[in-house]
């Protein structure tokens, strides 16, 4: 089994755990009192859990040949829909689907209150923005506020739902990624991955991270977002959405995930280079 480890990080007290920290891979996950990050090399050899109060720090000391596949929204709408989170419900259906949250504009990011946010949304977008979507605010908007169209060049959004269905066929989770039957359904697409995990061995990585803060579901997203990375930096992925659909910032309205055609191309291809070399 690959070696993982855990760790606390704390604002700018992040470091990476390999020397070379430029070619590092990061699936990052939003927890209880900050984020989740899955760390590793792109030979999948070592992963490390990191719990970060801060995203700031990761972004800045990953550099920009580093990837981070990061389960937050990433440009925000104006005056339409993401074409890629509507893409992303009708690939995952129902109940799946719901793990897309409604976005809001970036003013209603300034709003103090439920009601200020979706009386701003409405007014916005012409439509409102959901409990859901409220609570995960403050992260948007940490986020937000770190993006530039440079960064997006290594920071991508991801989602681990999208991933997960895209691993399996393009076929959606069936149960709950909060039961034990639907983390282990996501176990078992982690470890066709080329991941080996099990329920007792997470359970054990998280003991060693801040009590109560992440749950199992929260390593699983990290790392399926982790394995977004690998095949971002493989070049076996593909975006979701309108092409070039920026928002007012000139960012990428898209959800990057993995592409299976690609990389089954990639392994025939290496195998035949194999074949006339050998």
């Amino acid at each position: 089994m690959p070696a993982f480890t855990s760790r606390t990080q704390k604002g700018s007290a992040f470091r990476s755990s390999e020397p070379d920290q430029l070619k590092l891979l990061y699936g990052v996950d939003g927890c209880r009192g900050g984020w989740i990050a899955a760390e590793s090399e792109p030979s999948m050899d070592s992963v490390r859990f990191h719990f970060l109060s801060s995203i700031r720090p990761l972004f800045e000391k990953s550099g920009p040949d580093a990837i981070v596949a990061i389960d937050i929204p990433i440009g925000l709408p104006k005056n339409e829909p993401r074409v890629c989170d509507s893409v992303a419900r009708r690939l995952l259906g129902r109940p799946r689907s719901s793990s897309v949250f409604s976005l809001p504009v970036r003013q209603a990011l300034e709003g103090d209150t439920f009601s200020d946010a979706f009386r701003i949304n409405l007014e916005q977008l012409n439509t409102g923005i959901s409990k859901q979507t409220f609570f995960i605010m403050a992260k948007i908007r940490e986020v937000d506020m770190l993006m530039t169209r440079s960064t997006q060049r290594y920071v991508r959004e991801a989602h681990p739902e999208v991933t997960f269905a895209q691993l399996n066929g393009g076929r959606a989770m069936l149960h709950n990624k909060k039961t034990f039957v639907g983390r282990a359904e996501r176990m078992r697409i982690l470890r066709r991955a080329g991941v080996e995990i099990s329920e007792e061995w997470l359970s054990r990585q998280r003991s060693s991270l801040p009590r109560g803060a992440i749950a199992l579901d929260d390593m699983l997203d990290s790392m399926a977002c982790l394995v977004t990375a690998l095949h971002i930096r493989t070049g076996c992925s593909h975006a979701l959405g309108r092409a070039g659909q920026e928002d007012a910032r000139g960012l990428l309205m898209e959800i990057v995930t993995c592409d299976t055609t690609l990389e089954h191309k990639a392994h025939v291809k290496e195998k035949n280079n194999a074949g006339l070399h050998g």
